[in-house]
């Protein structure tokens, strides 16, 4: 939890308060739900290991992933200081472990802590900034073209053009924006153009 980065930097009096009022790495198996629309936002969550897609449903039920929760990264921080509720559900799609602190201990401690304000600022910021940058990268490509950034983006951040692809298929296909079907032609065209080879979900760019 400590290699989160709204707690970098903190000196090691906060870190060990923020280890006392915390609750350490539960573990979630792949496809558990972790907190469900109209709930209350009652903790801060953090990843320590695994990953999380945080999701909406449409007005057909279909799901819309709005981000992925990485390792380290932290969720629930914007609503920490009023009283409210999720407006998305959040399901594991690995197996994970998730640090939690609650809302009343977390504000607490804030409020003596002004360093810990200003990173976890910083930290929701981080998150509009990413959304915003994925919306600019993927919104004006054709589908062919969305897929194949993906996974150069994929690629470069896991340092190796050999990998597996860290979503299933049908939440790639929800990540962007097309139908499983679509992306179904699109891994077979990128194949047809010798720009990908596959093999189950073991991906290698040429």
């Amino acid at each position: 939890m400590q290699t989160a980065p709204i707690f970098v930097g903190l000196d090691n009096a906060t870190l060990e308060k923020l280890t006392a009022i915390s609750t350490h790495q539960q573990r979630y198996a792949a496809g558990t739900t972790i907190y469900e629309a109209g709930s209350d936002v009652d903790r801060l969550l953090v990843v320590d290991r695994g990953r999380v897609k945080v999701y909406r449903l449409d007005e057909n039920g279909q799901e819309q992933i709005l981000y992925f929760l990485e390792e380290h990264a932290v969720d629930s921080e914007a609503a920490l200081f009023t009283d409210s509720i999720h407006h998305n559900f959040a399901e594991t799609v690995e197996d994970s472990l998730i640090c939690s602190i609650r809302k009343n201990d977390f504000q607490q401690l804030v409020q003596t802590t002004p360093t810990l304000a200003v990173s976890l600022i910083n930290n929701f910021g981080n998150r509009l900034t990413d959304l915003e940058n994925r919306s600019a990268r993927y919104g004006t490509l054709t589908a062919h073209d969305r897929l194949k950034k993906y996974l150069e983006d994929t690629s470069e951040q896991i340092g190796s053009r050999y990998f597996k692809l860290p979503l299933s298929k049908r939440d790639l296909a929800n990540w962007l924006s097309v139908t499983p079907e679509t992306l179904s032609r699109q891994f077979t065209k990128l194949i047809q153009e010798e720009i990908i080879e596959m093999q189950g979900r073991m991906i290698k760019l040429k």
